[in-house]
């Protein structure tokens, strides 16, 4: 198409977009001298109450990457009396178009003065009348500029097609802060109705957010107009559209109606993930009682792109690698993958009124705790929801024990991602915490309940803490000194997580026990970064069993740990818990984030009875976090490593993958801290001796070693992947043995070594072998590379 002079014509718009007559005003920069408030301007209440977005897409060869060009009409009202409008532009050229016309009168307001803020990404209008307070207006304005060369804002994706011809799908990604890289927006907490038209190939499709509502003629021929309902109130981050050649597959008797977009060549491996797609959102419209949000989703199946859409109602769009399944080639654990990414993103679109910065991590938190309901419900005999929560609970153990820990509240939704990240796991941890507590009849209605108050009003914790609250205290489900929202912004308001010191008096039968926060490196964190000397405190449930007992399903607390138990002279006092010879054990399956350290004594009958006749006699929760917290505790000084080596000992027998996955995480960093010295021999030999056994279950034959495509379930793949990096990483020699063979078995057109264990299987082949094996190696590399990029374009 040729890039001629553009005119724009804004559809639907009440007025017609008009030029500012020869000598409008100069758009100016705040660096150079202006008689201008900065403070006045930020004082402005302007709200709007409707988009009307009209945007044309340009991609072709001399803009590959892609340009767009567009007019907004933004209706909005004056709440406080002001000559100036500050909307957020990133990277666009505003004008030459720029109007404001009275609703009640169609009468204009001429502009004064321009001002861009590049560095706040944010452009001032200053006008030469006052603003009326009540008042609406229409603000029009042209705007144009590139699209996005990161997969971030609006962007361009190339591939290469089954026909090996280049192809572009042009998708958005507008959240958190990118809605105003694509058009001029006030900021994204205001919802209002969106009315969008986009202009594109004649040749090519277009999705967004709703159904089409017609189609249009354009100046260019090439070109066609496709306008859409209008949206229901939203955030301009929430706005999703794509432009693409994809095919289309239908979800049978879906409600609502589901199609699913994707390349033709991918088609025969989306079936597992478009099957799951309708049962996963019929699951979420039982569990909150609401119809799903619009009566149309469409899915977005993309090449890898890196970052994908955020999920909205009606539109969501996934990564391949996320998406795609293939029975013959893939394995179980990439299954389970795909089926807990989809209840994910379905999750998140009960909560689309729930992304505005103050409560972005309740709206993730929470989606990431449900969503493991909905893969139980779907898959049950993966257990995954258990196994799932472990493992996030042991990952937030590690990272939030970090000086640099930052509280859950921070997280906006614009941070680094692996802090984000974190964020959202630990709040799914908490949710998981306050569930065991309350039941699941008090969890169910108030989620519910807050819900339903988040379409008319705006939400934040408090507000579902509230609801928490009264619902548990129509059933007595809390103990009534103990109160929801103290207890859960203890966990939210403040970072890291504490440590339980649990000391027995045996003759007494009495335990004490007390809080302080948990540092791995309490001298400070690697980068000299000291932490915050300051007194922590959380309200922690106090749940455990006894040798005699144990009752591992029951999680309601015996008691609870307050802010009036921070240090040893104010330790709470436990009495007739135990016979002097029991074990005891605090802290049930996890139901708590938090470390305990028992004394010496107790530690002892604890290790006794995992390398005893009976381990699985204290459950396999139970058994991991003892394996990670004493293990973890020796890293951080508070307990020694002859008593954490006599806890490694019972992995000999250990046949659960969570135990396993535990010990990993320590072992590795064990490895790297004692490569250097002299006992790293010594180290390695205890290791072998404890590997052995189950090395040689599960690599005994070649048979062991199943292919990609294996049948395997996915708790005995990881398993199994996690004993043979262990077994290679200490220099085991069948392992080393097992490695070089199915190394020199493998070549470019035939790879049957299961992707998890490759790359132990790599490493531990090219350490031993010759600059050819390296060679060949890299040839295999170059060979991918290249096919990876036949499949992606050069995009």
């Amino acid at each position: 198409m040729s890039t001629k002079r553009w005119n724009l014509v804004a559809l639907g718009c009440l007025h017609l977009l008009l030029i500012i007559p020869n000598g409008s005003p100069a758009i100016r920069s705040t660096r150079s001298p202006v008689q201008f408030n900065p403070d006045k301007r930020r004082v402005q209440d302007i709200r709007p109450l409707h988009y009307n977005l009209s945007l044309e897409t340009i991609v072709d060869l001399e803009n590959p990457k892609g340009i767009l060009k567009g007019v907004v009409t933004i209706q909005l009202r004056i709440w406080i009396e002001t000559r100036t409008i500050v909307l957020g532009v990133n990277g666009l050229k505003v004008g030459p178009k720029i109007w404001l016309i009275r609703r009640n009168t169609g009468g204009r307001v001429t502009v004064k003065t321009l001002f861009k803020e590049p560095n706040q990404h944010q452009f001032t209008i200053e006008f030469n009348s006052l603003l009326w307070l009540g008042e609406e207006y229409d603000l029009i304005l042209e705007f144009s500029g590139q699209m996005s060369r990161t997969n971030r804002g609006y962007f361009t994706q190339h591939y290469m097609d089954e026909n090996n011809k280049e192809q572009w799908v042009a998708v958005t990604q507008l959240a958190p802060n990118m809605a105003s890289s694509v058009f001029p927006c006030f900021d994204a907490s205001y919802r209002t109705p969106i009315s969008l038209h986009l202009a594109h190939y004649r040749k090519m499709q277009v999705v967004s957010n709703m159904p089409i509502l017609r189609t249009t003629e354009h100046e260019d021929l090439y070109y066609v107009w496709t306008t859409f309902n209008e949206t229901p109130s939203m955030t301009v981050q929430q706005l999703s559209f794509s432009i693409n050649q994809f095919k289309i597959q239908d979800s049978p008797e879906s409600r609502p109606s589901i199609k699913t977009w994707l390349r033709p060549e991918k088609v025969d491996q989306a079936a597992y993930a478009i099957g799951l797609s309708p049962k996963l959102i019929d699951y979420f419209v039982d569990l909150f009682k609401m119809p799903y949000p619009v009566t149309k989703l469409d899915q977005m199946v993309l090449p890898d792109i890196g970052l994908h859409s955020q999920d909205y109602a009606g539109f969501v769009s996934h990564p391949e690698s996320l998406f795609l399944f293939s029975e013959k080639h893939a394995t179980a654990p990439s299954k389970e993958e795909v089926a807990t990414h989809l209840a994910k993103e379905f999750a998140h679109h009960w909560f689309g009124n729930l992304v505005h910065a103050g409560v972005f991590w309740l709206a993730e938190g929470l989606a990431g705790y449900l969503a493991g309901f909905a893969v139980d419900q779907i898959e049950p005999t993966w257990r995954h929801h258990e196994t799932h929560l472990a493992t996030v609970t042991f990952i937030v153990l590690n990272e939030d024990s970090r000086a640099s820990a930052q509280p859950v509240r921070f997280a906006h939704g614009v941070g680094p991602m692996a802090s984000e990240l974190l964020a959202y796991q630990k709040c799914s941890v908490l949710f998981r915490m306050l569930h065991s507590l309350v039941g699941t009849e008090v969890f169910v209605n108030s989620v519910r309940r807050y819900m339903k108050s988040s379409l008319k009003e705006s939400s934040n914790q408090t507000l579902l803490w509230i609801y928490f609250q009264g619902e548990s205290d129509r059933v007595l489900s809390l103990r009534q000194d103990i109160r929801v929202s103290p207890l859960m912004e203890s966990w939210t308001l403040q970072p890291g997580y504490p440590l339980l010191h649990v000391e027995r008096n045996y003759k007494k039968r009495e335990v004490s026990i007390y809080q302080q926060r948990f540092l791995r490196n309490p001298k400070g964190s690697a980068t000299g970064r000291k932490p915050i000397n300051r007194q922590h405190c959380w309200y922690i449930p106090l749940t455990f069993t006894t040798a005699s007992k144990k009752s591992w399903a029951h999680t309601l607390p015996s008691d609870w740990l307050t802010c009036s138990h921070v240090s040893a002279g104010d330790a709470l006092k436990l009495v007739e818990v135990a016979q002097p010879d029991e074990w005891v054990i605090f802290n049930l399956r996890l139901s708590a984030p938090c470390r305990i350290n028992y004394d010496d004594r107790n530690w002892q009958l604890l290790s006794e009875a995992l390398t005893g006749e009976n381990p699985t006699q204290i459950d396999r929760l139970s058994r991991a976090q003892l394996l990670d917290d004493v293990l973890n505790l020796a890293a951080a000084g508070v307990v020694g490593y002859d008593l954490a080596f006599s806890f490694l000992r019972f992995l000999k027998e250990e046949n659960e993958f969570i135990v396993w996955q535990a010990a990993s995480g320590n072992l590795e960093w064990l490895f790297r801290q004692l490569q250097k010295t002299p006992i790293f021999i010594v180290f390695k030999n205890f290791m072998r001796g404890i590997l052995e056994a189950k090395f040689n279950e599960f690599f005994q034959s070649e048979e062991s070693v199943e292919p990609s495509g294996g049948s395997d379930n996915s708790e005995k793949y990881h398993m199994k992947t996690i004993v043979l990096h262990l077994a290679c990483e200490t220099n085991m020699a069948p392992c080393e043995k097992l490695a070089i063979k199915l190394f020199s078995q493998m070549n470019v057109t035939q790879n049957t070594i299961p992707v998890d264990q490759r790359e132990t299987i790599y490493c531990t082949a090219i350490r031993l072998g010759t600059e050819a094996d390296w060679t060949e190696l890299r040839k295999l590399y170059k060979n991918l590379e290249g096919i990876r990029r036949a499949d992606h374009g050069s995009g």
